[in-house]
């Protein structure tokens, strides 16, 4: 039988047992996930439910419905098993508990957690803030993946901090999250573009792209957002900042900082030639083919050569 507890251990007992009671009651019954300093929790936003589908305000959702497809993760199921504390019916628990749909499983030997929030847009910072605390996982391992005004339709970027750009997800993220009133924590923007004319932007977001910019999404940014999120795993932020950055919007950045570059005596003022649509599509293949051999292989690669000019702050 178990050997007599100690009068140490005791009193350890007696004393911690209200805070695990209330523990137990604030989580409806359910314990925190093992802390494993790998682990990833990586966010889509967007508002549920069929009316709100495929709009420009739901490219979060999409994005992770179509990682998941990839990884072999689905919605509602757990791949981990109970070592990740999310078997069974305690991922239909916490799903309800922190009102999201989850997905939980191994990507390139890391553990990750995929999740889209239930709660309407306006209040993703409540359900991203309880499944925090459930995983034990920090900001540094959040990746939010949402919407973009300011960037053009179809590209990305991938940031490690920024404000809300108006975005009142991820304004309630930074309310309500454990350390992201900072605003520093990864984030990846899909380009959805300004309204044009009059229209509001509540109207803009919540309609949904036109045939031409849906099949863009769906065969390139889709595929370039994937590639960004196996790459956070695998080669840090950092490095997948540069890779991600270069491929998805380096075209952009090229004009514009060669627009502010003053000219040399006896030269003609003008822009610099930026970079061809070909060379980004070779770029960005690039990219996909080494994120490729390190989920594949696990061998190191070298440093990605960064721009020459330094990323505009978010």
């Amino acid at each position: 039988g178990r050997p007599p507890m100690g009068p140490l251990a005791a009193v350890r007992a007696v004393v911690g047992f209200p805070m695990r009671l209330v523990t137990r009651v604030l989580t409806g019954g359910l314990g925190r996930a093992p802390e494993d300093p790998a682990r990833w929790l990586i966010v889509g936003l967007g508002n549920p439910g069929s009316r709100f589908e495929r709009t420009r305000h739901n490219v979060g959702f999409d994005v992770l419905d179509r990682f998941a497809a990839e990884e072999g993760l689905v919605f509602g199921a757990a791949a981990g098993g109970t070592s990740d504390g999310t078997a069974g019916g305690t991922l239909e628990k916490l799903q309800k508990r922190s009102r999201a749909k989850l997905a939980v499983g191994t990507v390139a030997g890391k553990r990750v957690v995929l999740a889209k929030p239930q709660t309407y847009m306006n209040l993703s910072g409540e359900s991203v803030k309880a499944l925090m605390r459930h995983y034990r996982v920090p900001k540094s391992r959040l990746l939010v993946v949402y919407d973009d005004l300011d960037t053009p339709v179809a590209k990305l970027k991938l940031k490690g901090k920024g404000g809300h750009g108006g975005h009142n997800g991820v304004r309630n993220i930074i309310d309500e999250c454990p350390g992201c009133a900072d605003k520093t924590f990864p984030r990846l923007k899909i380009g959805v573009g300004r309204p044009k004319g009059d229209t509001p932007v509540y109207d803009h977001v919540l309609t949904r792209f036109d045939e031409e910019n849906r099949s863009v999404l769906e065969s390139k940014t889709f595929v370039e957002a994937c590639d960004a999120i196996r790459g956070v795993l695998t080669l840090g932020l950092d490095r997948a900042m540069t890779a991600a950055n270069d491929a998805g919007g380096g075209e952009a950045r090229g004009k514009k900082n060669a627009s502010k570059k003053k000219p040399r005596n006896g030269e003609t003022p003008g822009p610099k030639p930026s970079r061809s649509t070909g060379d980004a599509a070779v770029v960005a293949a690039l990219v996909r083919d080494t994120l490729a051999r390190i989920v594949a292989s696990g061998a190191p690669v070298a440093e990605p050569r960064r721009a020459a000019a330094n990323e505009p702050p978010p």
